[in-house]
C-alpha cells in the first residue's frame, strides 16, 4: 500500500494488484469547515488530538461528571433531617448519596458531552473560549465547589446540634465525628469506583468476545445482562441472604430468652401463670415481658389512693409464636383464655396488634389499667420474632393477617354474648402493630362501626387507612396533624393538646364516640418514611414543619428518603415525646378515648394525676426490652 500527496493536498492510496497494476483511488477530499469541526470535537471527546473541549473537560468543566455528581449529592446528605445523626448514620447517608450522585452525574455528563458535540458543529461553536480562559474557568469552578462543600459541611455540624436540642438529646454531633464519617463515606465511594472499573472491564471483555458471534446490537445487551446479573446474584447470596440468615438466627435466640427483671406471673388473670393454658415457655421473650410487667391490684390502689374494694386485678392474655402453630390456633387459645379469666365480664377489652418481635408498648398497657382501676382485659399475639423492619420487608401480609385474625375472632365471640352485657372493645397498636391493626378494617367507617375506640401510635403512613384519612383531611390542616371531619370521631395529634385543638390552635369542639386517636410525632421517621419519599416531595415538607423539626429541613430526591430511613434507627433512643418514642402521651390519649373527664391542664383524669402514674411506671420499669 502506498500514500501520495498531491500539490493540492489530495491524498491518494495505492494498492498493488496481483498483476502488478497500481490502482489509485481518492481516499479523501478537502474537508469542509463543518467536517473539520466534527473531527476535532470527536478527537477531543475521545481523548485523541489536542481538542480544546477535551482539555476543558479534563481541566474540570466537568473533568469527571460522576465525581462532581457525588460531591453535589454530598451537600444534600449534609442537610438536616428528623433525627441527630451518629457517625455511622452520617457515613451511610453520605455514601448512599455519593453513589446516586455519581450515577446521575455520569448520565448528565454524557448528555452534556453530546450536546457540546452537536453545538460545536453549528455557528455557536465559534463562541468557544480560548484555552487560557477555559483553564481559568475550570480553576474557578473547582474552587467554588470546594468552598461550597466546606461551608455546607461546617453548617451541618451546627444543624445537627440544633436537632439534638429540639428532640431533647444532650449529645451533639462533633466536627471530629462529622469529619470521620465523611472521610469513611468518601473512602467507600472510591472503593466502589474501583469495583465499577472491574465491572466495566468485564463488560468490555465479554462484549468484544461475543460481538463476532452474535447479530449487531445483541452483544452489548447480553454482556450487560451477564455482568449485571452476576453482580446482583453475588450481592444477594453473599450479602443480603447471609445478613437475613444471621438476623433470623439471632432473633430466634433472643425470642427464647427470659429478659432481665421478668419472672413468671402467679396471678390466674395472666397468661403464662400456672393456671394458664398458655405455658410460660411458649410465650416468647416479648410475651413474657408483657405478662410479667405492669401493676397489680395493690399497685393500682396505692397509686390511685382507692381502697382495694374499688380496684380489680388486670387481665393480660398473650399467645406466643410456636413452631407448627397457626394464627387460627393462637386466636382460639386466646378465646379460651378470655373465657377462663372472665375477661368478657370486664367493662373494657383492648386488643393490641404487636410489632415484629411481638412487642406491645408498656405505657399503653399500663395507662389502660391505671385509668380503669384494673377493670379491663388486654390481649395480643405474636406473629413473628424478627425486628419490625425485617418482618415487614420479608413479609407484608403476616402483620395484616395477624391483626385481622385476632380482632375479627374476638369480635365474633362477643356477638355470642348478650348485647347489654358486653365489654367495650378498643383496638391499639404501635408502628408495625398499627399497620397490622388498621389493616383489620376495610376503612375508617368500618372501624368506627365495629369498635368503641382506638389508640394508634407511630402508625406508618403506608398503612392504607392512614392514607385514606390524610387524603381527605379538612382544608388547611397539615399532614402531620390532619383534621378529619372537623375532629368529630378521629383525631391526629403530635402532642396531647392537639387531641382537643388543631395544630394551629383552633378548638375542635365536642369529640363524639367512638373516639379514635392517632399519636404521631412530627419528628417520627417511622411515620414519615415511605418509598415515594425517594422521588416525590411530601406534603409534610411543603407545609409548616413540626415543633421538633428543624425549619431548614428540605427535600432532596433519594437523599431525604435515605436520611429518614437511617433516622428510624435512632428514633427509638430519643427522649419521650419525640421521634418514635411514645410514653407519657398514652395517659391523656387513653383517658380521652375511654371517655374520662380530663383536667384543664390535661395532666390528670378521674381524680388521678398523670405525673403520679408516670412516676410509678418509670420507677418500676425493668430494663427496656
Amino acid at each position: 500500500m502506498g500514500i501520495l500527496r498531491s500539490a493540492s493536498g489530495r491524498i491518494f492510496t495505492g494498492i498493488s494488484s496481483a498483476g502488478g497494476d497500481l490502482a489509485w483511488d481518492v481516499a479523501s477530499r478537502p474537508a469542509s469547515r463543518s467536517q473539520r469541526m466534527r473531527r476535532a470535537v470527536r478527537a477531543a471527546l475521545t481523548g485523541t488530538g489536542r481538542g480544546t473541549l477535551r482539555g476543558t473537560l479534563r481541566a474540570g468543566i466537568p473533568s469527571n461528571p460522576g465525581l462532581i455528581g457525588a460531591e453535589i449529592a454530598s451537600w444534600a446528605a449534609f442537610s438536616p433531617s428528623l433525627m441527630p445523626r451518629t457517625r455511622t448514620a452520617t457515613t451511610v447517608v453520605t455514601f448512599s448519596a455519593q453513589i446516586v450522585g455519581h450515577v446521575t452525574g455520569v448520565a448528565v455528563g454524557y448528555g452534556f458531552n453530546k450536546t457540546i458535540e452537536r453545538l460545536a458543529t453549528t455557528k455557536l461553536g465559534r463562541l468557544a473560549l480560548p484555552p487560557r480562559y477555559q483553564r481559568g474557568l475550570a480553576l474557578g469552578w473547582h474552587g467554588a465547589m470546594t468552598a461550597a462543600t466546606i461551608t455546607i459541611w461546617l453548617k451541618s455540624i451546627a444543624q445537627q446540634k440544633e436537632i439534638a436540642r429540639l428532640v431533647g438529646e444532650d449529645s451533639a454531633s462533633s466536627a471530629r465525628a462529622q469529619l470521620g464519617a465523611t472521610a469513611t463515606a468518601s473512602a467507600l465511594y472510591l472503593a466502589t469506583r474501583g469495583l465499577t472499573f472491574v465491572a466495566n472491564w468485564g463488560y468490555d471483555l465479554l462484549r468484544r468476545n461475543l460481538r463476532p458471534w452474535l447479530p449487531r446490537g445483541v452483544a452489548p445487551v447480553l454482556a450487560g445482562a451477564i455482568v449485571g446479573g452476576g453482580l446482583a446474584a453475588s450481592v444477594d447470596l453473599l450479602v443480603i441472604r447471609r445478613a437475613l440468615e444471621r438476623i433470623s438466627v439471632k432473633s430466634r435466640y433472643l425470642n427464647s430468652l427470659v429478659l432481665p427483671g421478668r419472672t413468671q406471673p402467679w396471678e390466674p388473670e395472666r397468661s403464662g401463670s400456672p393456671w394458664s393454658m398458655e405455658p410460660w415457655h411458649a410465650l416468647g421473650a416479648q410475651g413474657r415481658v408483657i405478662v410479667a410487667e405492669g401493676p397489680r391490684a395493690r399497685d393500682l390502689a396505692a397509686v390511685s389512693g382507692r381502697p382495694m374494694t374499688q380496684v380489680q386485678e388486670p387481665i393480660r392474655i398473650y399467645a406466643g409464636k410456636v413452631a407448627g402453630r397457626s394464627l387460627l390456633a393462637q386466636t382460639e387459645l386466646i378465646i379460651r383464655e378470655l373465657h377462663r379469666t372472665g375477661a368478657f365480664w370486664r367493662d373494657h377489652l383492648v386488643i393490641h396488634t404487636t410489632t415484629g418481635t411481638g412487642w406491645v408498648p408498656s405505657w399503653s398497657l399500663q395507662a389502660v389499667e391505671f385509668l380503669t382501676l384494673g377493670n379491663c382485659a388486654q390481649v395480643a399475639l405474636q406473629y413473628s420474632d424478627l425486628p419490625s423492619p425485617i418482618a415487614w420487608l420479608t413479609d407484608h401480609d403476616t402483620p395484616l393477617a395477624a391483626g385481622r385474625a385476632l380482632i375479627h375472632r374476638v369480635l365474633e365471640e362477643l356477638e355470642e354474648l348478650p348485647e347489654d352485657n358486653r365489654p367495650k372493645v378498643y383496638v391499639a397498636g404501635e408502628s408495625l402493630g398499627g399497620f397490622g391493626g388498621l389493616g383489620a378494617f376495610s376503612d375508617s367507617t368500618d372501624m368506627l362501626a365495629r369498635v368503641d375506640g382506638a389508640v394508634w401510635s407511630g402508625a406508618p403512613q403506608f398503612s392504607p387507612m392512614w392514607k385514606e384519612l390524610t387524603g381527605r383531611r379538612d382544608k388547611h390542616s397539615p399532614q402531620i396533624a390532619p383534621v378529619i371531619d372537623g375532629g368529630r370521631h378521629i383525631r391526629f395529634a403530635t402532642r396531647p393538646q392537639e387531641l382537643f385543638e388543631s395544630f394551629y390552635g383552633s378548638d375542635l369542639g365536642e369529640w363524639e364516640f367512638p373516639r379514635v386517636a392517632f399519636l404521631q410525632h412530627a419528628s417520627d421517621p417511622i411515620v414519615w418514611g415511605d418509598f415515594p419519599l425517594a422521588w416525590r416531595r411530601p406534603d409534610w415538607l411543603v407545609e409548616r414543619l413540626g415543633r421538633d423539626v428543624l425549619p431548614s429541613m428540605r427535600w432532596f430526591p433519594f437523599v431525604t428518603f435515605m436520611q429518614v430511613v437511617i433516622d428510624g434507627v435512632a428514633s427509638v433512643g430519643v427522649p419521650s415525646g419525640h421521634g418514635h418514642r411514645y410514653e407519657y402521651e398514652f395517659l391523656p390519649a387513653w383517658a380521652a378515648v375511654l371517655g374520662l373527664p380530663l383536667d384543664d391542664d390535661l395532666d390528670g383524669a378521674a381524680d388521678m394525676r398523670f405525673k403520679r402514674i408516670a412516676k410509678w411506671i418509670r420507677r418500676t420499669q425493668p430494663p427496656r426490652a
